[in-house]
C-alpha cells in the first residue's frame, strides 16, 4: 500500500531529543502508510548515528537526506530545495527533531478530518512547552497577550474550532509540530523565497480554512540554543532582523500573493509584531506609538507601565 503522508524531520544537532522524535513518530497508530522523511544537515554531535539506527529499526518508513556539508549556513532553503521535492504523498506533517509528538493516535485524528472536511486544508493543535530538560513549562494555548475575543473563545472549546486565515494571521504562532496538512496546497510555497513556519500554514490554509484540536497532542521544546527561536533572543539586531524585519517581509509577499485579499488584517498584524518588536527592548513610548497597545490585554498593558516607571521608583526611594 503507498503512503498517504509524509512525516517531516529537520535535524541538525538534535542527537539529545532526536530519538524520543523519531520514536514518537513512528510508532504512530493509524490505518493508513506513512513516510519519515529525516533531513540530516551534517551535524556535529551524534544526530546522525541516531538517524541510521531508526534507518535500521523502520526500514519501511524511514527515508534521509544526508549532507555532506551544512546547507543552512550556506543560505539553503532546506524545506523548498530538498524536502518539498521529496514528499510524494497526499499529505504532509511537520515534526523538528526537537520536538516529539505525545499522542499516538495523533496523526489518525487529523488525517480523518482532512479526509472527511474538503473545505479544511490543514489543521493544528495544542501543545504543551518543555525545556531541553523534558521539564514542563507551561501549554501553547492559550496565549494571554491580546484581547481578541472571538478567537480567544474559539481556542478555549474543548470541541475545536475552524479558524479562518484572517483568524489565522492573527493568531500568529502555532506550535510546528502540530502541524498536518495538504501538500498540493502546501507547495505553493515554492513560490516564496523562504519557508517559515508562518508562511507554511498561510500558504497551505489561504483557499480553504484550517481547524484547531483543542488537544495537547506533541511537545514544543524552547530554550533550545541550536534552534532559529532560540538564537534571535542573543540581541537586539539579530531581533529586529531575523524576527520583525523577517516576519513583515513575508506577511507583505503573502499580501502580494493573494493579491491584497487579506492586506488589511496583514498590516494590522506586522504592527503588533512591531509592537512585541519594542516590548522586548522594553520601550514603552514605542509599544504604544504602534497604534496596536490598547489591544494588549489589562494584564499586559498594566505590566509593562509598571516596569517602565519601576527606576524613577526605585530612585525614589533611594532619596527617601
Amino acid at each position: 500500500m503507498a503512503a498517504l503522508l509524509t512525516a517531516c524531520v529537520l535535524s541538525y544537532n538534535h542527537e539529545k531529543w532526536l530519538r524520543k522524535c523519531l520514536e514518537s513518530i513512528c510508532t504512530q497508530k493509524t490505518d493508513f502508510e506513512f513516510t519519515v522523511l529525516v533531513h540530516e544537515d551534517c551535524s556535529t554531535d551524534g544526530s546522525k548515528a541516531v538517524v541510521e539506527e531508526f534507518e535500521k529499526k523502520y526500514p519501511d518508513k524511514i527515508q534521509t537526506i544526508y549532507q555532506q556539508e551544512n546547507q543552512y549556513s550556506k543560505g539553503i532553503n532546506i524545506v523548498q530545495k530538498y524536502v518539498i521535492p521529496a514528499i510524494k504523498t497526499e499529505y504532509f506533517a511537520i515534526c523538528e527533531g526537537d520536538d516529539y509528538w505525545c499522542d499516538e493516535n495523533k496523526l489518525q485524528k487529523q488525517v480523518d478530518h482532512l479526509r472527511t472536511h474538503p473545505e479544511c486544508n490543514m489543521c493544528f493543535h495544542n501543545a504543551k512547552v518543555v525545556d531541553t530538560d523534558d521539564n514542563f513549562i507551561k501549554f501553547f494555548y492559550p496565549r494571554k497577550m491580546w484581547n481578541d475575543k472571538a478567537l480567544n473563545k474559539a481556542m478555549n472549546d474543548p470541541a475545536g474550532a475552524d479558524i479562518t486565515v484572517p483568524e489565522l494571521i492573527k493568531l500568529d504562532f502555532t506550535p510546528t509540530a502540530s502541524t498536518v496538512g495538504r501538500t498540493e496546497k502546501m507547495r505553493r510555497l515554492l513560490e516564496f523565497s523562504t519557508s517559515m513556519d508562518l508562511v507554511v500554514r498561510l500558504v497551505t490554509t489561504y483557499d480553504g480554512k484550517a481547524h484547531y484540536f483543542n488537544e495537547v497532542m506533541s511537545a514544543y521544546r524552547t530554550n533550545n540554543p541550536n534552534s532559529a527561536s532560540g538564537s534571535i533572543k542573543t540581541s537586539a539586531e539579530r531581533l529586529k532582523k531575523n524576527f520583525l524585519d523577517r516576519h513583515s517581509s513575508l506577511l507583505r509577499e503573502f499580501d502580494k500573493f493573494t493579491k491584497g485579499q487579506y492586506h488589511s488584517d496583514i498590516e494590522h498584524q506586522i504592527k503588533r509584531k512591531e509592537l512585541i518588536y519594542y516590548q522586548h527592548l522594553g520601550d514603552l513610548k514605542a509599544m504604544k506609538a504602534t497604534g496596536v497597545y490598547n489591544e494588549l490585554i489589562m494584564y499586559e498593558r498594566v505590566k509593562y507601565v509598571v516596569k517602565d516607571m519601576l527606576p524613577f521608583i526605585m530612585k525614589f526611594k533611594k532619596r527617601k
